[in-house]
């Protein structure tokens, strides 16, 4: 069976990382991008199977990413999971009247990640 891939677009390099390590140790491939601009490009040239999207990053912050990514027919259909710092009230909410497919608040469990992956691309 072929791997997953998965992207990860996030500012910061530990976290990408941890959460790179994390997944290869589930069976994933990973991507990473270290800004908004970088992940938008890297999801048309890549076309992961889902996208890990950090919402606070410089110059292009996730949200924006995404309305991006849904706007786009090339990468409108990969899972976009929210995975930020910031907890959000209404987090889940709203990442999911964004295009969301999942959200995870961080400092996250591992396995936590892998199981809403999973419900995201199978």
């Amino acid at each position: 069976m072929e791997k997953k891939k998965i992207l990860i677009i996030d500012d910061e390099k530990l976290i990408v990382k941890s959460t790179a390590l994390a997944l290869s140790y589930f069976g994933y491939n990973t991507v990473q991008a270290a800004s908004g601009a970088e992940g938008l490009a890297a999801a048309q040239k890549e076309r992961p199977n889902a996208i890990l999207l950090d919402i606070m990053m410089p110059v292009m912050d996730g949200w924006e990413v995404l309305a991006r990514l849904k706007e786009d027919p090339a990468t409108a259909s990969i899972p976009v999971i929210i995975f930020t710092a910031k907890e959000y009230s209404n987090g889940y909410s709203l990442a999911k009247e964004k295009g969301a497919a999942g959200y995870i608040a961080k400092p996250f469990e591992p396995e936590a990640l892998d199981q809403l992956i999973k419900q995201c691309v199978e």
